[in-house]
């Protein structure tokens, strides 16, 4: 028998910080996590990020990419979408959280 995924939350506050190129996610435990646009551009696991690193493929980010707008993607997690026109990528509540812990 397979464990179940963790359920997690979604923040109690999303924040986009334009100036200092960071999403802030406020946690309903009080964790607060900061990750910069940078970051989430270089983990985004859609199936065309994938393939690319499972081919070996080099790229090459913009270290001033911006997020030009989050959305809501149903109830479980946010859609961003970079400056450098990507916006493929889904992040999970889960994904985002881990995401703050490691690259923090």
């Amino acid at each position: 028998m397979s464990a179940m995924p963790e359920i997690v939350p979604p923040p109690r506050e999303v924040r986009l910080n334009r100036r200092e190129k960071q999403l802030e996610l406020s946690w309903p435990d009080g964790h607060r996590s900061r990750i910069s646009c940078l970051d989430l551009r270089m983990a985004c696991a859609c199936s065309s990020c994938n393939q690319a690193q499972r081919r070996g493929r080099l790229t090459l980010y913009d270290v001033d990419i911006t997020i030009d707008r989050v959305e809501l993607s149903g109830v479980s997690g946010l859609q961003l979408f970079f400056s450098d026109g990507h916006s493929r990528g889904l992040y999970p509540w889960a994904y985002l959280l881990e995401l703050g812990e490691t690259l923090t």
